[in-house]
């Protein structure tokens, strides 16, 4: 049996290791489903609270329970599509757990006033991290990092802050990065804007017509406020010649360094009747992001550099089809970078491609800053008329990847935890 010296020593090691990892690794929100927390499913969630043990004091920490729908999306309650999973006043196998990762402390070591019930340990690729379940806690966390202000359209994190149109939340305009300056070391917005297109023929396919983020108008269903998250459900109708010819269902899920977005598009069948050949693509303009590197999980060896103008490199890269789950990471150098996961979902047939264009002199509006410096995302081609088609979009922003290579800092992010729940 090891000395308990000896493992004392290792603990104060493993949670000094923990400690100097980058932060900006651990700065996170997590999600874990509900089928690993053990007996607490079927439990009443709100007696139940997360506390974590750390410089010898067990403290509460923040927490939120997500509902989710049988068909597999954030539930709410406005969304007559889906029908909710589990039952609200209890934890479902169906929820997601949402804790702050640098919130885990080490193991707790000592007795406690506190009426503790179970231990959950969260194991990444940077350390392990301990949660503890207390029952009927008096003591509450009532920290919050995050608000949609619905008036301003303005979302501001601990971290961030993202300027939305009046009355389109599908129009992006400033986002400022606590830390970023510009190329001059200046405080100035990161973004142009965000880009949404649909292009198609219209009636014939040599009559083409390109709709846009300013053709959109989507409207705000619900909102549901959390300490760690806030949930908005939009939805969106665009028509052509009065024809309603697509929909979109969207599920934001807004954290403080981190936004979820789940996107259900169907195109009816009526559509057929006005729309030839439809492709839609999705992306995020920079502004002035000169010197910004650009490296996807699908394109090798490949990196994009902004300099505004396309190399071969860069050609190269949009050649190549997506398909999965696949990320792309792009660095400012600048103290901001993005890391952005796409899901594209079982059944997904129609074919994705890279967008990605660095050019300098090149007018692609709705924009407010001249070229694309660099403009990023995908393009989706052959979508299919009369079937819906979905996707999740991860959206992670960091401190320079906490000094990380691009492959490693999206492993280590994107890592699925290993979740371990003891009862007491």
């Amino acid at each position: 049996m090891t000395p308990l010296f000896v493992r004392t020593a290792l603990r104060q090691l493993a949670l000094l290791l923990l400690l100097t990892v980058p932060a900006v690794s651990q700065a996170q929100i997590l999600q874990l489903p509900g089928t690993k927390l053990g007996k607490l499913v079927g439990q009443p969630a709100a007696i139940y609270s997360f506390f974590a043990f750390k410089d010898g004091r067990l403290d509460p920490v923040p927490h939120q329970w997500l509902e989710y729908s049988k068909e597999g999306f954030p539930y709410f309650e406005s969304d007559k599509s889906t029908s909710p999973a589990g039952d609200k006043s209890r934890i479902d196998g169906s929820d997601i757990l949402l804790l702050r990762k640098q919130d885990g402390g080490e193991k707790l070591s000592q007795r406690t006033a506190e009426q503790v019930v179970g231990e959950l340990s969260v194991t990444m690729p940077d350390g392990e991290r301990f949660f503890y379940v207390v029952k009927n806690a008096y003591r509450q966390a009532t920290q919050r990092y995050v608000k949609f202000d619905e008036q301003k359209m303005v979302i501001k994190s601990t971290d961030y802050a993202l300027y939305l149109d009046e009355g389109n939340m599908l129009i992006w305009n400033d986002f400022f990065y606590r830390g970023y300056k510009g190329s001059a070391g200046q405080r100035e917005t990161i973004l142009d804007t965000l880009k949404i297109r649909l292009s198609a023929g219209v009636f014939r396919e040599n009559s083409r017509i390109t709709l846009t983020n300013d053709n959109l108008e989507p409207k705000i269903e619900e909102i549901i406020e959390g300490p760690l998250a806030w949930q908005i459900h939009a939805t969106t109708t665009l028509s052509v010649a009065k024809i309603p010819v697509m929909k979109i269902r969207n599920y934001f899920l807004l954290m403080p360094q981190q936004n979820d977005i789940h996107a259900r598009f169907t195109l009816p069948l009526i559509a057929k009747t006005v729309l030839q050949d439809p492709h839609i693509s999705i992306s995020l303009d920079g502004n002035q992001l000169y010197d910004g590197k650009l490296v996807t999980s699908w394109t090798g060896s490949n990196v994009a550099i902004t300099d505004g103008k396309m190399s071969e490199s860069e050609k190269d890269m949009v050649g190549h089809p997506m398909s999965g789950k696949n990320w792309i990471w792009f660095g400012t150098g600048r103290g901001f970078d993005i890391l952005a996961q796409l899901d594209f979902r079982e059944g997904f047939e129609a074919p994705a491609r890279l967008l990605y264009q660095d050019d300098a002199t090149l007018v692609n509006a709705p924009e407010r800053f001249p070229g694309q410096l660099p403009n990023v995302g995908f393009t989706i081609e052959q979508i299919p008329i009369g079937k819906e088609f979905n996707f999740l979009t991860r959206l992670y922003f960091s401190d320079n990847s906490g000094g990380m290579p691009p492959g490693r800092y999206a492993d280590t992010t994107l890592a699925d935890p290993q979740i371990t729940y003891r009862a007491f």
